[in-house]
This record gives C-alpha cells, sequence and structure tokens, in this order.
C-alpha cells in the first residue's frame, strides 16, 4: 500500500496522530506500507515514530515541493507541486512493485492525479466538500471511499450522487497502549503540578474556531468553583479564536503539551469536556473528535456537546450531555457529571466502549471494504 499524505511529519495537529496512528494500524494488521509525505522544512526533530510513540518503524518517502513564504497562493503552488512529484514518483515505482493507493483529504486537490496511475485508489474523507472539477474526476474514479462520520457519508452521497456500496464509515480510534491503567487523580495532580483538592474540568486539543470555544468564558463564571484546564492552546489564541476579550480567572491555558503526557491530564480531571456548535456544519455533524475516544478510555467522566457528531459515538449510557452553544446547559452538566453518582458508572461504560474503537478494530474495517473492492 502506498499511503499518499499531504501533511508535513511529525507535526503537531490532530490529524498527524491520526496519520501516524493509522499507518500503524496498517503495518500491524500486515500490510506492506510506504508512506509519502512533501518534504517540508519542520522544526519538530524527532522521528515519527518517536513523537507519535509508534511499536513499527514507517517507510517514509519524502517529495519534493515548493516552500516559500506562508501566503494562500504560495499553499496551493506547494500542494500542486506535491501533487506532481508524488504521481510522478508513483509512476515509477508501481512499474517496479505494484499496490494499491490510499490517500486523505488534507487539501482540496494533491490527490487528483492519483486515478491516472491505472491502480486501485481508496480515499479517505473527514469533512464534506464543495463541487469542483478536480473533486468530481476524481470521486468518479476512486474505488471506495472511507468516511470519519457518517454526516460526511450522507453529504458526499447527495452532493457527488455516489453509491452507498462505494463507501464505509469507520469513526477515529485510540491506540490503547498510550492509555494505560489509568493513574490516581492525585497522583496525576502531583505529577503536573496542579492543586490536589479543587475541582478540574479539562478540555484537550488545539483551538479552532469550529468547536465553539467561545462558550467556555461564560460558563467559567457559571462554575467559579471549577478550574478548566485547556491543554493544547495559549491565551492569545483562545482570545483570537474563541471572540473574547476578557478570560475569567478559573480557566487555565497549559499550550501544547506532548503526546504520551496527554493521558496524565485526564487521569488529573474530575471531568473531561467535548465541545460543539450548532453554527458549524463540520462541527455539529461531521467531526469524529478523537478526544472523545482517548476520554472513554481513560475512563473519565465527560460533559458532551450534544452535536449530531458526538452522539454518534457516545449515548447518554457514557456521557452528560449539553445543548450545544447554551453556556448554562453546559454548566449544569458540569455539575451533574461533577456530583451525581452515576458520573463513575457512565465513565465504567464508556471504558468498556473505547475496546470498541480502537485503530486495530478500524482497520479491520477499512482492510475488509478494500478487499471487498478490490
Amino acid at each position: 500500500m502506498y499511503y499518499v499524505a499531504n501533511a508535513r511529519m511529525p507535526n503537531e495537529k490532530a490529524h498527524g496522530i491520526q496519520l501516524a496512528k493509522q499507518c500503524e494500524a496498517f503495518i500491524a494488521q500486515g500490510v506492506d506500507l510506504e508512506l509519502i509525505v512533501p518534504g517540508q522544512k519542520n522544526e519538530i526533530k524527532d522521528s515519527i515514530e518517536k513523537y507519535y510513540t509508534l511499536a513499527h518503524v514507517l517507510s517514509v518517502k519524502k517529495m519534493l515541493v515548493l516552500n516559500f513564504c506562508s501566503s494562500r497562493l504560495a499553499y496551493n503552488l506547494r500542494c500542486l507541486s506535491f501533487a506532481l512529484s508524488s504521481f510522478l514518483y508513483l509512476a515509477w515505482r508501481i512499474r517496479k512493485r505494484a499496490g494499491i493507493l490510499y490517500t486523505i483529504d488534507l487539501d482540496q486537490f494533491s490527490f487528483f492525479l492519483l486515478p491516472l496511475l491505472r491502480v486501485p485508489v481508496f480515499f479517505e474523507i473527514h469533512g464534506s466538500k464543495k463541487r469542483n472539477p478536480f473533486l468530481v474526476f476524481f470521486l468518479k474514479r476512486v474505488r471506495g471511499i472511507v468516511t470519519n462520520s457518517r454526516g460526511v457519508a450522507t453529504k458526499l452521497q447527495a452532493d457527488f450522487m455516489i453509491a452507498k456500496e462505494k463507501i464505509i464509515t469507520a469513526p477515529n480510534g485510540i491506540d490503547p497502549a498510550l492509555f494505560p491503567s489509568r493513574l490516581s487523580k492525585q497522583e496525576a495532580r502531583k505529577e503536573l503540578h496542579i492543586p490536589s483538592e479543587k475541582e478540574i474540568a479539562v478540555h484537550t486539543g488545539q483551538f479552532y474556531d469550529w468547536k465553539g470555544l467561545g462558550i467556555l468564558a461564560e460558563t467559567a463564571l457559571l462554575c467559579p468553583e471549577v478550574l478548566l484546564y485547556l491543554v493544547g492552546g495559549t491565551e492569545q489564541a483562545f482570545k483570537r479564536v474563541a471572540g473574547v476579550k476578557n478570560v475569567p480567572s478559573n480557566i487555565i491555558f497549559v499550550g501544547h503539551r506532548p503526546l504520551h503526557e496527554i493521558p496524565v491530564w485526564i487521569a488529573a480531571a474530575d471531568i473531561a469536556l467535548v465541545l460543539g456548535t450548532k453554527s458549524n456544519t463540520y462541527s455539529y455533524t461531521e467531526t469524529s473528535p478523537m478526544k472523545i475516544f482517548e476520554f472513554l478510555a481513560c475512563g473519565c467522566p465527560m460533559v458532551v456537546s450534544g452535536t449530531l457528531a458526538n452522539r454518534e459515538v457516545v449515548s447518554d449510557k457514557e456521557a452528560f450531555f449539553y445543548e450545544p452553544d447554551d453556556a448554562y446547559s453546559l454548566a449544569s452538566a458540569m455539575k451533574k457529571a461533577l456530583h451525581e453518582k452515576d458520573s463513575s458508572q457512565k465513565a465504567a461504560f464508556g471504558k468498556e466502549k473505547a475496546k470498541e474503537y480502537t485503530w486495530a478494530e478500524r482497520t479491520k474495517k477499512i482492510m475488509q471494504f478494500i478487499s471487498s473492492r478490490v
């Protein structure tokens, strides 16, 4: 399998984790995989294996791409140069060793030439797409499509008239090896040097406008007794993305943390937060947040936005839901998760449910689909 991904690797974003862990899971299933990525400048000096704590070594080929400035034009030229260089490399490579192609939608068009190589192409899609000539040409010719949510699959079928049997849905997953038996709350807090007696809520992940982060500022004022630790971004980034000027004193910004430290933050939390907004289609119907699976695996009580996307993977049996974009509803759900007796029971159900969402289980489903389409 040749996995073509227009992504700087390693990188600090969630799609980097997803890409690395999916490649590792393919290899663990016996797939002879070569990862093809652009040869971009990278401030991260660790290897992919070290950065993402991989158990398998990845065979990586870096393509020559245009690297200059950071404008939209420069980005599109970089994508185009990756499309051309990966196509030419694969045209040569496939003559020596045939295989299937697997690619992912990390931009809008760098994959469009791949069907011309006349080998089976499978496409992983994490968000709905606007019709354009590149996509129409490409989607007609791929052998199969893997979506991360039913919302994405439904939209693709409607917008591009794709046959139902050509698409499967496989939500994101977790690596159980990264989430061993949970540290005690006190041990985790001691390791992180955070208050041992306070009620603590944790939100992990980078800050994007589609997440509906603005609700946290109002909620923090409604729950002054709770410390909200935001692991993954800075106060400056939060103000810019969330559109707030003043941040309550009980919101604490941790910044970006290494992958291996995230389970410690989850272990230190009384509750974990999963946001989502009705005002953004991707957030409401299409995303598949890896943090949900991480919180499930850690057995941490969850307060979750009641979006269609989130309800696709968890139910009231495992989580406390709140009405999207309603700070009072979020504050109420947080207090329930902190104080009601069934909180620990929901967390226990969640930990069991996490077993359904490992990268290994996801990959079995994808490989069965690929086998049925080649």
